[in-house]
């Protein structure tokens, strides 16, 4: 597995309506939707690797990273204007594969049964919402204290809090995902929450004909009442979805486990695009 990409290395984004895109590789088209606080940097540990085999198109949603404020809150119009955005960002590329994580799930769920027929080629979910409100779930979350004030308890909270909802451990307050999230909650200008806990994918996944594969990092601590249930309740609307459970990686499994994630990505959508039918 290559190094983790570097922020700093990416190209500088195209703003097509409220999407900040960045492209990377060649080969069939491969969407990639982050997920809530975050950006294109929720893919920091695999966007190299798919793009020795795809063309890679790496969003920033509308309100995150570089991408503008979305010009609309409200969860139907936020979505679609995004599928509006989209498929202009994707007008000459084909039929591509989309991934979603998290927020990122919920909302690529939503665009694949709104885009036209043919458009999406295979559908990946990694621990992704829409599954209602998380009665029950406890997370270990602390306050985060402003960088500019206390460099060191920011980092520390950040790190915390990493631990608390997004991996399977605590990292180290020098761990290069400390600075990537704390990055991406400072550019956030709007709460997916508003369409990541609302009770939606089952509803969504109905109108999606593409093959589904869905992925979960096993410890996933925002899974109430778990992983396994959740897993259920997909494979209960598609039973010919292809589910995988990683073990020992938290929410954030492709960052903890990018081979263990990208390899079946890869295998998945390879095979989606080759059996497509052609519109």
């Amino acid at each position: 597995m290559n190094a983790p990409l570097r922020p700093s290395a990416a190209p500088a984004p195209t703003i097509v309506g409220a999407l900040a895109v960045r492209r990377f590789g060649a080969g069939r088209p491969l969407v990639l939707l982050h997920g809530g606080a975050g950006s294109f940097t929720h893919w920091t540990a695999n966007i190299d690797h798919f793009a020795q085999r795809f063309a890679v198109v790496a969003l920033d949603l509308p309100g995150y990273g570089d991408a503008p404020r979305p010009p609309a809150r409200e969860p139907e119009a936020y979505i679609a204007n995004l599928a509006r955005d989209l498929a202009a960002a994707m007008a000459h590329e084909g039929p591509f594969g989309l991934v979603g994580f998290s927020f990122g799930g919920t909302l690529a769920a939503a665009l694949a049964g709104r885009l036209p027929p043919g458009a999406v080629t295979g559908l990946t979910l990694i621990g992704p919402g829409g599954f209602g409100a998380p009665e029950g779930r406890k997370l270990d979350m602390v306050p985060t204290p402003a960088a500019s004030v206390d460099p060191a308890g920011h980092r520390a909270a950040v790190a915390r809090n990493l631990g608390a909802f997004m991996m399977s451990r605590i990292p180290e307050a020098d761990d290069p995902a400390v600075d990537l999230h704390s990055a991406n909650i400072a550019r956030q200008r709007f709460d997916s929450r508003t369409i990541s806990l609302a009770d939606r994918l089952v509803a969504d996944l109905v109108r999606v004909a593409c093959p589904l594969q869905a992925i979960w990092g096993e410890k996933d601590q925002l899974c109430v009442p778990s992983v396994a249930h959740r897993a259920g309740v997909v494979r209960a609307v598609r039973p010919d979805a292809e589910v995988h459970l990683v073990p020992g990686a938290g929410h954030w499994v492709q960052y903890e486990a990018p081979q263990a994630v990208c390899a079946p990505i890869e295998t998945f959508h390879d095979q989606a695009f080759s059996n497509r039918v052609p519109s």
